[in-house]
């Protein structure tokens, strides 16, 4: 299996698995952003993982626009838009497959 595959199964499970639980939450509860910041940081280990969801996300924001940038990568905003409406465990994992084809394309054919 090539890289840019696995990135791509990671791209199909970064929106399965997440909107697996939230559909069902937010179907139940509606939507409102002050519950859901409230409920990121409601005991220790929530605040655990929301704080590493936010610097990773932070991370990845960053590498996506300087690589997008440097490589010239077509459409890289399109990973951007996606951590912010479905989260990083999409838009990341795209990126890095638009990334992988790039670097792919760049180095066709030679050694």
């Amino acid at each position: 299996m090539k890289l840019k595959h696995f990135y791509l199964l990671l791209c199909i499970l970064g929106l399965i698995l997440p909107y697996w639980h939230f559909i069902p939450y937010f179907l139940e509860n509606g939507f409102s952003l002050m519950e859901f910041i409230e409920l990121m940081f409601v005991n220790p280990v929530t605040a655990f993982i929301s704080f590493d969801l936010l610097i990773a996300a932070t991370a990845a924001l960053i590498f996506i626009i300087f690589e997008g940038i440097r490589l010239n990568i077509k459409n890289y905003w399109i990973s951007i838009l996606l951590i912010f409406l479905v989260g990083v465990s999409l838009g990341f994992p795209l990126f890095l497959y638009m990334r992988e084809n790039k670097l792919e394309k760049n180095n066709y054919g030679k050694k």
